[in-house]
């Protein structure tokens, strides 16, 4: 893939500075090796955790954390990907597609938690826009103080089989949170501004920021907007390569049997923009 780092070397760097990189790393994203696969060409799906998508550690199949793990095409039911006898391997997934047009891949992650500082917990908060959140933490009287978090996340990808292009890019597929492009964006070129629409329970989803990360060689770039009051935000991007747009959406845990203090939903898209 495109901008890949050396997985022993970042292996190695996860054993020795583990905590710290798992606060900063907070994205997840799937990465298939070839966005444009052909008709009977067998794909490798490589699920990635890092920070501002360049220091990244490959992830397996897990089997606690697999909520759902599917192909989607505009013709068929959804494929399962989940293999048991893939789960703590890598890539989390190798398969043929017979069918050409566009596919999404989907992933639906169980909850995890975490515990951070007052101070880093400000910083995430920063990182995210998440000014709302630092009000009211202050306003409680909660600045200082560590926070405990679940958060869970919903991961998609899109490939278009055989360069053929079909209607499935926009596909709604009913997660917590979703981001839904209103154009297609394997056919954006350079420069190109796209839009996208963020959704909650279906809902459109306002004042939260949407991020898109691309990555040409070694090089990332990010840009940030704001939806608006339709759920919808515009990201222009700059250069062609392979483009994550994403973003968190943060809310106090209102779940009496859930000692934690806040609950939060992280979303993804990664796609190929060409020349």
């Amino acid at each position: 893939m495109l901008g890949m780092k050396n997985p022993t070397i970042l292996f190695a760097l996860f054993l020795i500075f583990g905590t710290s990189l798992s606060v900063n790393a907070h994205d997840y994203w799937i990465a298939p090796q070839n966005y444009q696969p052909q008709v009977g060409q067998s794909v490798a799906i490589k699920l990635f955790v890092g920070d501002h998508f360049s220091e990244e550690l490959e992830r397996p199949l897990q089997q606690k954390m697999t909520v759902d793990f599917l192909l989607h095409n505009e013709a068929t039911a959804p494929r399962n990907l989940i293999v048991a006898e893939q789960f703590t391997k890598t890539p989390v997934a190798q398969f043929v597609i017979n069918t050409p047009g566009t596919h999404v891949i989907s992933m639906q992650r169980n909850w995890a938690q975490i515990e951070l500082t007052g101070d880093k917990f400000h910083q995430y908060l920063e990182h995210e826009g998440l000014h709302h959140i630092i009000a009211q933490r202050k306003k409680a009287g909660e600045a200082d103080k560590s926070a405990t978090e679940r958060y869970r996340r919903y991961l998609k990808s899109l490939l278009v089989v055989g360069g053929k292009r079909t209607s499935t890019w926009n596909k709604p597929l009913g997660h917590k949170l979703e981001i839904i492009p209103l154009s297609d964006p394997t056919v954006a070129k350079q420069n190109d501004t796209l839009q996208f629409r963020v959704l909650l329970d279906n809902n459109p989803l306002a004042n939260v920021q949407l991020a898109a990360l691309g990555r040409q060689a070694d090089k990332v770039t990010e840009f940030h907007t704001t939806t608006g009051k339709n759920g919808v935000g515009s990201l222009k991007l700059p250069h062609t390569g392979e483009w994550l747009v994403r973003l968190v959406y943060l809310r106090r845990c209102e779940q009496k049997d859930v000692k934690v203090d806040w609950e939060s939903f992280w979303a993804g898209l990664t796609f190929w923009v060409g020349s």
